[in-house]
């Protein structure tokens, strides 16, 4: 039996396939490839794939292990917009790589942000003991 990690990351596989498979179809069909829209390509992948599990699984657990899953998908997601805007021109290259900085800098504060509240939850400043 796959439990329900197991679950969610296969079921976002199996989306992410059926997309793919969808736009071979959209391809022979119209014409229009995926290679054409880098932004497009990069929110299937990056989003479907790989950070919507993750994230949704951080949301829902809570401790360490959350904390790796949104490591995991800042990084992930700021690798992988960096490899799309090699292919992109213009502004979506610019969109690319804000999406790749945006992440990044979103787990600097992150990490910022959960040290200062685990130190400010070791000080105290009770004054009235004295």
């Amino acid at each position: 039996m796959i439990d329900r990690e197991g679950r969610i990351v296969f079921g976002s596989l199996l989306a992410f396939v059926i997309a793919v498979a969808g736009s071979v179809v959209l391809e022979r069909q119209t014409g229009i490839t995926l290679r054409e829209w880098p932004l497009a390509v990069f929110f299937l992948v990056v989003g479907v794939a790989i950070v919507f599990p993750q994230l949704y699984l951080a949301l829902t657990e809570a401790g360490a292990r959350s904390r790796t899953r949104l490591r995991f998908a800042a990084v992930t997601t700021a690798v992988f917009a960096v490899a799309f805007a090699d292919d992109a021109a213009g502004a979506r290259y610019l969109l690319l790589a804000t999406i790749g900085t945006g992440a990044l800098l979103g787990l600097l504060c992150y990490e910022a942000l959960s040290g200062y509240r685990a130190v400010s939850d070791d000080v105290s400043f009770d004054l009235q003991d004295r």
